[in-house]
């Protein structure tokens, strides 16, 4: 079973019906949390030398992987809402109780990923510090703007295949990382196209975002991984399962013999 992208946002629209909040209120929260850390991180290594640089990214580092334990709980989070099962904000802490060193390994493949893709960025940051009055500013923005959406464009195509990696990770609490990588991977070969116009489905929502000063964005997101997962449930053949269950049970219903009480309530 294939679902258009309109139908895949609309199973996720009824499954986020009345259960917007508790997602909502994990992510900010989780957010919160990761910014005070790295807040701090700046505080202790705020200095301009090269040691206090590395040491600030070492610190920063540590902290993004920690946090994306977190996230695969949401994930968890979303997982349960798409299949309509109890959820709340104990799942944040699940996947520290089944071995939180495969989804920090993922993160850490990721970062790096997006390190990588990050490099046309990192060689016009010279042009920027460079830049001390606004005409000089003006002059090397059209570069650094360039720099940073082919950044962008190159992390979203390389990381897209792994983007079901922490799903994977957590229906099966006895997947390692490499192969909640290779499964997204495989998931995906012949979607990548689906995916990315799926991605592209949401740049309407996105300018609202903006106009609403990013106000907006926790609920848009919200919907966004509840699109996801239904995409992802599909890929899985989980929703043809539950499709084909529900369609031998309304069968088997219409075969029930009618009883006598019936005939006479009829009558």
């Amino acid at each position: 079973m294939r679902y258009t992208r309109k139908e895949l946002k609309c199973r996720a629209r009824e499954a986020m019906k009345g259960n917007y909040l508790i997602p909502i209120l994990a992510t900010v929260s989780i957010a919160l949390l990761t910014s005070s850390f790295m807040f701090i991180v700046a505080l202790l290594f705020g200095g301009d030398t090269t040691l206090s640089l590395v040491l600030s990214q070492l610190a920063s580092l540590i902290v993004s992987l920690i946090a994306s334990v977190f996230t695969a709980g949401i994930c968890c989070m979303y997982l349960n809402i798409g299949r309509k099962k109890p959820y709340g904000m104990n799942d944040l802490f699940r996947m520290f109780h089944q071995d939180p060193d495969r989804v920090i390994v993922v993160c850490f493949v990721l970062t790096l990923l997006d390190m990588l893709c990050a490099i046309p960025v990192y060689m016009v940051q010279g042009l920027l510090v460079q830049a001390d009055t606004p005409e000089k500013l003006l002059k090397v923005f059209p570069v650094i703007l360039g720099a940073t959406c082919l950044s962008s464009v190159l992390a979203l195509f390389v990381t897209m295949p792994f983007v079901f990696s922490y799903m994977l990770l957590v229906d099966d609490p006895e997947m390692g990382a490499g192969a909640a990588l290779r499964g997204s991977v495989t998931m995906l070969k012949g979607n990548k196209m689906r995916l990315c116009r799926l991605y592209l489905s949401f740049f309407g929502m996105g300018v609202l975002v903006v106009l609403s000063g990013f106000v907006a964005a926790l609920w848009v997101g919200a919907y966004m991984q509840a699109t996801m997962v239904q995409l992802y449930l599909e890929l899985n053949g989980e929703t043809e399962n539950a499709v084909q269950t529900e369609a031998a049970a309304e069968n088997a219903k219409d075969r029930l013999p009618i009883r006598a009480d019936d005939y006479n309530a009829e009558a």
